[in-house]
């Protein structure tokens, strides 16, 4: 992470306390009770949103606090992948999966939760397991490029550079303006020995 302005931290840790305002009083007066009360698509909705906002300022728990104000039988792939993020950045694997499993069962298509499984063993370093779930992923959508680019980094963990060279190129090919991707499939080139191809992407990179 870069280092912000003291402002700049000023501003984030304000927005902090006032998205935790709005979580309490959300949370006391505006969601309906579990007890026999009908949710409707809307209220589904709200609480998403208010949980990816307390998430994306690294409020992870409060927002896993209010998904789980949610009744299971409201809840979609979406919900249980997110929930799912929210334990891998807690680096518990096994309710990760758990919540992962549990989007499955609801949708078996769902590209972004064999995308999580695939991260999740990343972690775990079990490479042959995470290949298998970015494939899902990949054969789900094909057009999402950090399946590709994991995929790669797999088979890069593996020595497979063929393999990685080819995903990474995927990569880039749909997301041209990711760095990580030049970098990947350079090394990946020096590692085929490559060097001429390596230097024309590190100057690619270098423009961006």
């Amino acid at each position: 992470m870069k280092a912000l302005y003291n402002k700049e931290k000023i501003m984030q840790t304000s927005l902090r306390w006032i998205l935790s305002a709005i979580f309490l009083i959300f949370s006391l007066i505006i969601l309906p009770s579990q007890a026999g009360v009908v949710w409707s698509e809307k209220d589904v909705y709200d609480v998403k949103t208010n949980a990816m906002a307390l998430y994306n300022t690294s409020q992870g728990q409060r927002a896993l606090a209010l998904l789980e104000t949610i009744p299971s039988q409201y809840r979609n792939e979406e919900i249980y992948t997110i929930m799912g993020n929210i334990y891998e950045d807690a680096d518990d694997t096994n309710k990760a999966l758990d919540m992962l499993n549990k989007a499955l069962a609801v949708n078996p298509e769902y590209f972004k939760a064999y995308y999580n499984f695939g991260t999740v063993y990343i972690k775990r370093q079990s490479w042959d397991l995470a290949i298998k779930n970015f494939k899902l992923s990949i054969k789900y959508n094909k057009e999402f490029p950090y399946a590709y680019y994991n995929l790669g980094y797999c088979y890069l963990q593996k020595r497979e550079y063929g393999n990685a060279k080819k995903n990474f190129i995927k990569a880039i090919s749909l997301k041209g303006d990711d760095k990580d991707f030049y970098q990947s499939l350079a090394y990946t080139y020096k590692m085929l020995g490559q060097e001429k191809n390596a230097k024309k992407v590190l100057d690619a990179y270098n423009k961006l």
